[in-house]
């Protein structure tokens, strides 16, 4: 399979109305080869997918499930990865009821080490996909990302870090990305911009959005260097909210921003 640098999440677009093969369409005239992406839907089989992502010239640079059923039922993911030559399935979160406590999160990765496997057997690696939580510290000022970071089981498992949600919780994505060097092979990538406007508050205290690339605080001049610097394939958009924006439009953009910084 040949990595392409940019590829898009499907769902920046999930709220758009198109039918799935329109979706791939539409990402396509905007210049993606690449998706990250799930399964096809319901009515269409593995072979049917590849075949009309083939004949767009796309490709899938990741898969993506939820635990426990991507451990308990992932013979399917599995023929898919084996289809589309992919190496990567990413979890999106670490369930909650492992996130409140320090013991919580250890049984979590435990339960995430094990998990993989099965799939390790089959030459794919799970990637953990970061939220802002994994920043919180608990009362021993561990945080649930440094327990990942120390007792992941790097020979199944890599991180899958995304740009807003490491800024969103107090982290520096450029020091991420040079820690996971080695650990890490795609990267989602959204802004984090101020919401235009302010609480009415005597401090002007401000709310925070996600946001094409761009148009945010994010430093892209220096995370695209660093990420490339660091051996990442695949710089996956994602936008979680357009809010009232059309969300092939604000995927565009991001392209293009992406694409005048040197990517592909």
């Amino acid at each position: 399979m040949k990595q392409h640098n940019l590829a898009l999440t499907l769902f920046t677009v999930a709220s758009s109305p198109l039918p799935y093969p329109e979706k791939l369409k539409k990402a396509r005239e905007i210049g993606y080869q690449s998706i990250q992406g799930g399964l096809p839907p319901d009515d269409m089989s593995l072979k049917e997918q590849k075949a009309l992502l083939d004949g767009l010239g796309m490709e899938i640079c990741a898969f993506g499930g939820r635990p426990p059923a991507l451990f308990d039922d992932s013979a399917k993911i599995i023929e898919a990865c084996h289809l589309y030559d992919c190496d990567e399935v990413m979890v999106g979160t670490i369930p909650v009821e492992y996130r409140g406590s320090y013991d919580g999160y250890m049984k979590g990765i435990e339960m995430l080490n094990k998990g993989a496997q099965v799939y390790k057997k089959e030459g794919i690696y799970i990637s953990y996909h970061n939220h802002a939580q994994e920043f919180r510290k608990f009362n021993n000022g561990k945080r649930g990302i440094d327990l990942m970071f120390e007792n992941f089981d790097y020979s199944c498992i890599r991180f899958l870090l995304d740009t807003h949600w490491v800024h969103s919780g107090g982290g520096d994505i450029l020091e991420w990305l040079e820690k996971c060097k080695g650990k890490i092979k795609n990267l989602h990538v959204k802004d984090y911009r101020l919401a235009p406007a302010n609480y009415d508050t005597s401090i002007g205290a401000v709310d925070k959005q996600f946001s094409q690339i761009g148009d945010g605080q994010l430093p892209w001049e220096l995370i695209v260097p660093k990420a490339l610097e660091v051996g990442i394939q695949a710089f996956i958009v994602e936008q979680d909210n357009c809010y009232d924006e059309e969300p092939f439009d604000c995927a565009a953009q991001s392209y293009r921003k992406l694409k005048s910084l040197g990517l592909k």
